[in-house]
């Protein structure tokens, strides 16, 4: 199978044309429909459906085309890593995190970084947690922030902080709740919660249950954004990792409740990163080090 012919394929994908993807790869419209159909044929399935007036992708064409974009993808970097290891100080390192986690995380170390490594690119890939495991599993990028350490036999990871989980609700309704809150009416309050099924409500749920706590969810989003802005607005309180409403708090839109006698809730945030061999750039590798090296010294 000819790398060509992938590009030429996902060209043809984007542009909705032959010629227009002939264009973009330089051949004429008879060469691009030759290597299409080349294509078509060592993987014995049609992949582009042209009965109608536009070109529409059958079953097996939407999963050569997801794939192939990997593939180009990877060839690319691959080629600019080999190019980067003549030249050190260039280069482009691609990193992925789980958005509740590593947007508020990573700014100050990608900052310092950028001020020691000018000429090296830093691309962040800000995703759910699985999403972000599945990337870093294919090669799409070399390392991740993650709210827990990772559990797989090709992954390792390495411990980061310990985030906890904490009650908050709005200024105003602070005087409302007994201070501090019983364990007993933690079921009893209006919570605003992250939506179920994920690993977060999981947990928290999970958690809650082993202290005899059903709690009273009465809104559910999906991101962590959405239920702060939400117990912003004093409709409920919520429990949330502490790093996702460190900046709220410090500016006192948010303020946090304690609960008497609420068991430790804690998430571990992590590095993860392929093993044994992860094949990295020694520009990866610094930036490895200047992120463990960031918490060992308390951020």
């Amino acid at each position: 199978m000819l790398l060509q012919h992938l590009i030429t394929f996902c060209r043809v994908v984007e542009t909705g044309g032959f010629a227009r993807a002939g264009a973009l790869v330089g051949l004429s419209q008879p060469a691009v429909t030759r290597q299409v159909a080349a294509l078509e044929a060592e993987l014995g399935t049609p992949l582009l459906d042209r009965s109608g007036r536009q070109i529409h992708l059958t079953p097996a064409g939407r999963l050569v085309y997801e794939r192939a974009r990997r593939i180009i993808a990877a060839v690319n970097t691959l080629k600019e890593e080999v190019a980067d290891l003549a030249h050190p100080e260039r280069g482009r390192i691609a990193i992925g995190a789980v958005t509740t986690v590593g947007l508020r995380l990573l700014p100050p170390i990608l900052a310092a970084f950028k001020r020691e490594h000018p000429g090296i690119r830093v691309h962040v890939k800000a995703d759910r947690t699985q999403e972000t495991i599945q990337r870093l599993l294919e090669g799409e990028i070399e390392l991740a922030i993650l709210p827990t350490p990772v559990t797989h036999p090709r992954l390792r990871s390495v411990p980061l902080v310990e985030d906890p989980v904490v009650l908050v609700c709005a200024p105003g309704r602070r005087s409302e709740l007994p201070d501090p809150l019983p364990l007993a009416k933690l079921g009893e309050i209006d919570l605003i919660s992250f939506q179920a099924p994920s690993r977060f409500r999981t947990f928290v749920d999970a958690m809650l249950e082993q202290a005899g706590v059903y709690p009273n969810v009465t809104m559910e989003f999906d991101s962590h954004e959405a239920v702060t802005l939400m117990v912003e607005a004093g409709f409920g309180c919520a429990l949330v990792p502490a790093s996702a409403v460190e900046r709220e708090l410090a500016l006192g839109t948010l303020v946090r409740v304690e609960v008497e006698g609420m068991p430790r809730m804690a998430r571990t945030t992590s590095l993860a990163f392929r093993h044994p061999n992860p094949g990295w750039s020694p520009a990866t590798e610094r930036l490895f080090q200047m992120i463990v090296d960031f918490f060992r010294q308390g951020g």
